[in-house]
């Protein structure tokens, strides 16, 4: 926001700019979202090819297993469809509108869904982009209501573009942050399998932790 919205960016003291949209920094434009971008809709395979046991590619149909930045998987595809690849943005296009993730490997997406590909190497800014665009849920920009969007509405998105040199700068920010979300994220994935893995184990007592040594003495406390 403070880039890219209000235009106060590192070196933007020298540079015309407003927090007005009319009145854009020197050198940077307004575009559309398909000339910067690579959309692909989704399309559901029959249910026939779908499983649990993690046979073929992660499936996601809509947002029912999105999570905060990525989705988690838990239905697969034995055959192949429409394909979002790592690093994408994915975001629903019908209801609820708007929700975004990021494709964390290659996965087949059903109709709800869609891929944004950036044509350049601003993975990060596509992503924020987004983000801002569809800040509101079931809106567009803070436009009208929508309960479904399509191709040609996603194409067509005004599309701030600034600078390569600002597009640069920023990535060079937002990729470690992000990497270390994508890894915190890994973390907690494994952490919370592994909880869910042994909690039913020592509960039964199927494993014996009693001559382990471990101070319990602070849960008295």
């Amino acid at each position: 926001r403070e880039w890219f919205v209000n235009f106060r960016f590192p070196g933007s003291d020298s540079l015309q700019g407003s927090s007005d949209a009319s009145a854009l920094p020197a050198k940077w434009n307004f575009s559309t979202l398909g000339a910067e971008s690579e959309v692909v809709m989704g399309q559901s395979p029959k249910s026939e090819f779908y499983n649990t046991e993690g046979v073929g590619l992660p499936f996601h149909q809509g947002v029912t297993n999105f999570g905060v930045y990525f989705p988690n998987h838990v239905t697969y595809c034995s055959v192949n469809g429409r394909f979002a690849e790592k690093g994408d943005t994915l975001i629903s296009v019908r209801a609820p509108v708007g929700r975004i993730n990021v494709a964390d490997r290659r996965l087949v997406i059903g109709r709800g869904l869609a891929a944004i590909r950036p044509l350049g190497d601003d993975v990060g800014f596509h992503y924020r982009q987004l983000r801002h665009l569809f800040a509101e849920e079931d809106t567009m920009g803070g436009g009208t209501i929508f309960k479904a969007i399509t191709r040609a509405d996603l194409l067509g998105l005004r599309w701030l573009v600034p600078t390569p040199e600002v597009l640069a700068a920023f990535e060079a920010v937002e990729r470690p942050m992000f990497s270390h979300i994508k890894n915190l994220t890994r973390q907690n994935t494994n952490l919370r399998s592994t909880r869910d893995l042994l909690l039913p184990k020592l509960v039964s007592g199927a494993i014996d932790v009693s001559d382990l040594d471990i101070d319990t003495d602070w849960l008295v406390a």
